[in-house]
C-alpha cells in the first residue's frame, strides 16, 4: 500500500463514522409562559365574578370589610368576600368614590352620596353643585373635588365642614396633623397645563387658604414642623432634581436640595421628566432617572448640611441598576427594591448594606438582590405592608413576603393582564378588567 492510500484510509473510515450533515435549523423554541409558578403553593379561587368593564373615572371594584364591592349589568352588588353571596343590590348607582368601615360613597354629575355598606341603605345624599371630580377621606372627613373647587364634609351626616372656590383643583393629596386644630389638608392642582401642577394647603379645621406653591408637587415627607416639597416646573435640560422644605403651617421656604441626576434616556439622546420621579421613603430620598433604569438614593437629611441649603447639587450615596435593561417599578417594600428587567424578570434588590458587584455590566452596590419565581412581563405590581403581589400577562399571580423573602402563594388565571389587588384580612380579590377572583391567603 502506498503512502498516499495509508493516509487516505484513516480519513475514509472517519467519514464512514460521521453523522450526515444537519439541515438548516426550521424551527425554534422560546419560553413557555402560563405553566404555572414552579415550587409555590397554588391556591384556587374561592369565587370568581364577570363585572362590568369601568368606565373613564371609575372605579370597577371597591374592598370594604367584609364586602366587595362590584357593578353586575349595571347595577352595584356588594358581595360577602368570603362567599361571593350577594348581600345587597343598588340599581342605577352612579360611579364608585371610595368606601370605608362603615359606608360606600358615590358620585353621579354633581352629587354624592353614602350608603350603609352593612345592608346599602341610603344615609344622606349631597348636591355639590359642580361635577365631582374626586373624592378622599381622612379622620372621617370627606374631602371632595369639583369643577368650582373643593368641600370638605363630615363622613357621617353629609354637613359641609366647608368649602372654597377654585377651578384649577385635580384631587385631594393629603391631610398632616389633626382634622381639626392645626392640621394642614393638601389639595392637588394644575397650573394652567396639566404637566405644571400646583399645591395648596388649607387650615383643616376652617378651610382658611394658608398658602399656595406653583410648579410643585407633595408633601413628599414630613421634618418636625416642615413638609418636603417637589419642584415639578422644569423646562429644559435640568440635570437636577430640585425639592424644598417649607413651613408646614405657613410655606416660607427653609432648606432647598438640588439632587444631582440625569434625565437623558440611554441611547436615545432625550429628555424625559416625569411628576413622579421623586419620592421619599425614610431616611432617604429616591430620584428614578434615566427614563426609568437608574434609581439614586439620597439622605434626607444630611447631618453634614444641618439644614442649611447646599451651594451645588448633592451627589447620590448609591445608584441602582439591574441588567437586562431593567426598570424600577416600586418600593421600597420593607427594604427591598422592586425591579423589572425587559424580559419580565422581577428582582428585588436591598436599599442598604455594602456587596458590590459588576453583574453583566452593571454596578450593583448592595448585591444581585434576588429573581423572583415566575415568567412573562409583568402586567401589575402591587404593595400591601410587607406583602408584594405580581401579576403578569399570561395570568400568572405571585404573592410573595418581603420581610421574610419567600413566597406564599400562586394562582393561575385565565386572564391576559391584571388590575389592582385589595385584601381584606384573610382574603386578597385579585381584579382584571371584566371579571374578579377571590382567594383565601394560607
Amino acid at each position: 500500500m502506498s503512502k498516499f492510500r495509508r493516509i487516505l484510509l484513516p480519513l475514509a473510515l472517519l467519514a464512514a463514522l460521521a453523522p450526515a450533515q444537519a439541515a438548516p435549523p426550521t424551527s425554534y423554541q422560546g419560553p413557555v409562559y402560563g405553566a404555572g409558578v414552579p415550587n409555590v403553593k397554588v391556591v384556587r379561587p374561592l369565587w370568581t365574578l364577570t363585572v362590568d368593564k369601568a368606565e373613564y373615572g371609575d372605579r370597577a371594584v371597591l374592598l370594604a370589610e367584609n364586602r366587595v364591592l362590584v357593578k353586575v349589568g349595571g347595577a352595584l352588588q356588594a358581595r360577602d368576600v368570603a362567599t361571593g353571596r350577594v348581600r345587597w343590590t343598588l340599581r342605577q348607582p352612579g360611579n364608585l368614590g371610595l368606601a370605608d368601615k362603615n359606608a360606600v360613597f358615590l358620585t353621579s354629575g354633581p352629587t354624592l352620596s353614602a350608603y350603609r355598606l352593612s345592608d346599602g341603605r341610603r344615609l344622606w345624599t349631597r348636591d355639590l353643585g359642580g361635577a365631582v371630580r374626586d373624592v378622599g377621606e381622612s379622620g372621617g372627613v370627606l374631602y371632595a373635588t369639583t369643577e368650582h373647587g373643593g368641600i370638605a364634609l363630615s363622613a357621617a351626616t353629609g354637613q359641609t365642614r366647608w368649602a372654597f372656590k377654585e377651578h384649577e383643583m385635580t384631587g385631594f393629596r393629603t391631610v398632616l396633623g389633626d382634622t381639626g386644630s392645626g392640621g394642614v389638608v393638601f389639595w392637588d392642582a394644575y397650573q394652567g397645563e396639566p404637566h405644571f401642577p400646583a399645591t395648596y394647603a388649607f387650615d383643616a379645621a376652617t378651610g382658611k387658604q394658608l398658602y399656595r406653591l406653583g410648579g410643585t408637587t407633595g408633601p413628599l415627607g414630613v421634618r418636625g414642623k416642615a413638609v418636603l416639597m417637589a419642584d415639578t416646573s422644569f423646562i429644559g435640560s435640568d440635570d437636577n432634581a430640585t425639592l424644598t422644605w417649607v413651613n408646614l403651617r405657613s410655606g416660607v421656604t427653609e432648606q432647598v436640595l438640588k439632587l444631582a441626576a440625569d434625565f437623558r434616556c440611554p441611547g436615545r439622546g432625550t429628555l424625559e421628566r416625569r411628576t413622579s420621579e421623586t419620592f421619599s421613603a425614610p431616611p432617604h430620598i429616591y430620584v428614578n432617572d434615566q427614563c426609568g433604569t437608574r434609581l439614586r438614593q439620597f439622605w434626607a437629611n444630611d447631618p453634614a448640611l444641618a439644614g442649611k441649603t447646599p451651594s451645588t447639587p448633592l451627589p447620590p450615596a448609591r445608584t441602582f441598576a439591574v441588567p437586562d435593561d431593567g426598570r424600577f417599578r416600586l418600593g421600597p417594600v420593607g427594604e427591598l427594591l422592586v425591579f423589572e428587567s425587559r424580559m419580565g424578570e422581577v428582582r428585588l434588590i436591598p436599599t442598604t448594606g455594602r456587596a458590590p458587584i459588576n453583574y453583566n455590566g452593571v454596578d450593583m452596590p448592595t448585591g444581585t438582590g434576588l429573581v423572583l419565581p415566575g415568567a412573562g412581563p409583568v402586567s401589575r405590581l402591587d404593595a400591601l405592608g410587607s406583602v408584594l403581589y405580581v401579576g403578569r400577562v399570561n395570568g400568572e399571580f405571585l404573592a410573595y413576603d418581603a420581610a421574610k423573602k419567600k413566597p406564599l402563594y400562586a394562582a393561575q388565571l385565565p386572564w391576559r393582564g391584571f388590575g389592582p389587588t385589595f385584601r381584606s384580612g384573610k382574603y386578597a380579590v385579585l381584579t382584571t378588567p371584566g371579571a374578579l377572583a377571590v382567594v383565601r391567603e394560607p
